[in-house]
């Protein structure tokens, strides 16, 4: 049980530094930053394609490495992303690399969680549920944090809420129960 609560809490960190940054994503670039059409900044969305190769790939390393070693790297390179996503608030070029980072993270993280999630349980129906709902949950969190944050803070406070949620996640399934 105590795993299936950590992969719960650690997706719905994950998730939340996802859904914080993609929601607030369009007004930056549409904002006067950048000024681009909300077309153009539609674009960005094709980032998510990275979804369909990293799927398989988390797959055979979760394998090959285990569940936890996978989500721990996910969750690195999630935090090695918030600060690229800072920095794209001032360079388009810092923008490009944060968003495939953290589409790899959150996908490979994704995929490790669902796995430790569904095995350490009898009732797989169950927890699956329980996962996906936590994981929703974390994200629509964080994007009601994210556009307070953006209004009183601007970009730098969405990259704050972004960086802040997946540690808090961290945080607390890092103490044994």
């Amino acid at each position: 049980m105590a795993d299936l609560w950590r992969a719960c809490l650690r997706q719905a960190g994950m998730f939340g530094a996802w859904s914080a940054l993609w929601t607030e994503l369009a007004l930056l670039l549409t904002g006067p930053r950048y000024g681009l059409s909300t077309a153009t900044a539609g674009f960005f969305g094709l980032f998510g394609l990275s979804a369909s190769a990293v799927a398989p790939l988390a797959g055979g390393l979760v394998d090959r490495f285990g569940a936890a070693r996978v989500v721990r790297s996910a969750y690195l390179l999630s935090a090695a992303s918030v600060p690229l996503f800072w920095l794209g608030g001032h360079t388009m070029a810092a923008l490009w690399p944060a968003a495939l980072a953290i589409h790899v993270a959150l996908v490979a993280s994704h995929v490790a969680n669902q796995i430790l999630a569904l095995t350490t349980t009898s009732t797989p129906a169950a927890a699956n549920t329980a996962y996906v709902v936590s994981g929703f949950a974390g994200g629509a969190l964080a994007s009601a944090l994210a556009g307070p944050a953006f209004g009183h803070f601007g970009w730098g406070g969405v990259c704050a809420v972004a960086g802040l949620w997946p540690a808090v996640a961290w945080g607390v399934t890092a103490v044994r129960r």
